[in-house]
């Protein structure tokens, strides 16, 4: 069943690359440590893409990345080719994520700063190194403060340093809300696309294959805790009473 499955999701006109690698991952989970695991995994990987007709090369490549984009993990607006892209990269969600979010980046060369920056801080030493800059920094100014003896010097320079830091939150407060705002237009976009999904689902969902019914459930449970996870705090109003909340209330006489 898993053979002539896997071959209708090969011919396919694109080829459904998920379920394929889906359904090769059923016929073949991933191996154990060792050579001789991976190996037999291989050849047994090979047989299968055999008996459905559907080269090694491309059998071989879904089940990668199913593997390493399990359900739950995938990005529906994202193709199948970027997710296979990253499978093996270190931190792949960011890779994935920050391909969409460079595109609003003003230029090539920034890109490549931000992205630049953005490696030197995934490094925990690094972070280490900039926290223990800052901290010393800050001592080595509090002391040369201390040390001026006109406290109306003192409290001019801190006025001027928190007009010069109020100004750069302003300069920089419309670029942050662009982006927010770039966000959000693909998540609403991502949702209505969800939503039409959804509703072309129930038309079907009483025929669904059982191989697919337990992976259907938890998917459709997924989304609708995270539904009311991001609604809880959209209305907040609205939220039923916590076990830590306090309430207030006037008892009558």
């Amino acid at each position: 069943m898993l053979v002539r499955e896997a071959r209708d999701a090969g011919c396919a006109d694109p080829t459904d690359r998920w379920t394929l690698g889906d359904l090769a991952l059923e016929a073949v989970p991933p191996p154990d440590q060792g050579r001789d695991a991976a190996a037999a995994a291989q050849r047994r990987l090979a047989e299968f893409a055999d008996a459905a007709d559907i080269t090694f090369s491309k059998v071989k490549d879904c089940w990668y990345t199913s593997a390493a984009w399990p359900v739950g993990r995938r990005f529906p607006d994202v193709s199948h080719a970027k997710h296979s892209r990253y499978r093996s990269r270190p931190n792949p969600v960011a890779l994935l994520l920050n391909e969409q979010i460079d595109d609003g980046l003003s230029s090539p060369r920034l890109r490549d700063k931000v992205a630049r920056a953005e490696k030197l801080l995934a490094d925990g030493d690094v972070r280490a190194a900039l926290l223990d800059r800052s901290v010393t920094r800050s001592a080595r100014i509090r002391e040369a403060a201390r040390a001026l003896d006109s406290e109306e010097l003192l409290k001019a320079r801190i006025d001027v340093k928190i007009a010069q830091e109020d100004q750069k939150a302003r300069l920089a407060a419309p670029h942050l809300l662009a982006r927010l705002e770039e966000r959000f237009i693909r998540a609403n976009t991502v949702l209505a696309r969800m939503v039409a999904d959804l509703v072309d689902l129930t038309t079907v969902v009483d025929q669904t294959p059982l191989t697919y019914r337990d992976r259907t459930e938890e998917s459709l449970g997924r989304v609708e805790r995270a539904a009311q996870q991001c609604l809880a705090k959209l209305r907040p109003e609205q939220r039923p009473p916590q076990p830590h909340d306090v309430i207030d209330m006037t008892l009558d006489d």
